[in-house]
C-alpha cells in the first residue's frame, strides 16, 4: 500500500468530512492488531458513524458494539465452519479463514467491513460484505482510504442504499442520541 494512501487519505477525508471537535476516544489494550492508518483514523474521528450509516470501530470503545476486538471475536465465532462460497467467489484470489477476519466497521444494514489479516497489517485489503447474501466488494486500500472512496463514490458498493452517501457527508459520535 502506498504512503499516499496511508497519510493522504486521512487528510482528504478530514477535508471532505470534518472530524468532531471532541472525538470519542478509547483506550486500546493491545488485544488486537490494527494497521497504523486505522489507529490514525480513530484518533482523528473516534468511534462513530459516517453519514448516519457507516460505523467505525476501535479497541476499548465504550460500547461492545463499537469495540473492534469484541466484534472480531463474535464474527470469527459465527463464521467458523460456514460455507461462504458467494463471499469467496467475490474475493477471487483472496482466500481466508474465519480467523483471518478483523471487523473494523459495519453499516446500519448489518453489512460488514473487514480486513483479511494476512501478511503486513499495512497491506491488509478491506472486504465489504453484504448482510444476508454475503456478497462482497473488495478494496485493496486502507480502512481510511476505503471510507474516502465510498464517500466520494470512487468505490460504489451496489448493496448500499442509493441515497448513501449524501452530498455533504458528516461524522457523528452518536447520530441517534
Amino acid at each position: 500500500m502506498e504512503n499516499a494512501d496511508r497519510s493522504g487519505a486521512l487528510s482528504l477525508l478530514t477535508t471532505l468530512c470534518p472530524p468532531p471537535a471532541n472525538p470519542a476516544l478509547a483506550r486500546a489494550t493491545g488485544r488486537i492488531t490494527v494497521p497504523t492508518s486505522h489507529k490514525a483514523l480513530v484518533e482523528t474521528y473516534g468511534t462513530g458513524c459516517f453519514d448516519e450509516f457507516l460505523w467505525i470501530f476501535t479497541e476499548g470503545a465504550s460500547s461492545d458494539q463499537l469495540d473492534i476486538a469484541e466484534r472480531t471475536r463474535d464474527l470469527r465465532d459465527i463464521w467458523r465452519g460456514k460455507q461462504l462460497s458467494a463471499t469467496h467467489e467475490d474475493l477471487g484470489e483472496l482466500s481466508f479463514d474465519a480467523d483471518d477476519l478483523v471487523q473494523w466497521g459495519a453499516t446500519d444494514n448489518a453489512d460488514l467491513l473487514v480486513w483479511i489479516s494476512r501478511g503486513n497489517p499495512e497491506e491488509w485489503p478491506t472486504a465489504i460484505i453484504q448482510a444476508g447474501s454475503l456478497r462482497a466488494v473488495v478494496s485493496p486500500r486502507s480502512s481510511t482510504a476505503t471510507i474516502l472512496d465510498v464517500l466520494t463514490r470512487a468505490t460504489v458498493v451496489p448493496f448500499f442504499p442509493h441515497d448513501f452517501p449524501g452530498d455533504r457527508p458528516e461524522f457523528s459520535t452518536n447520530p441517534y442520541g
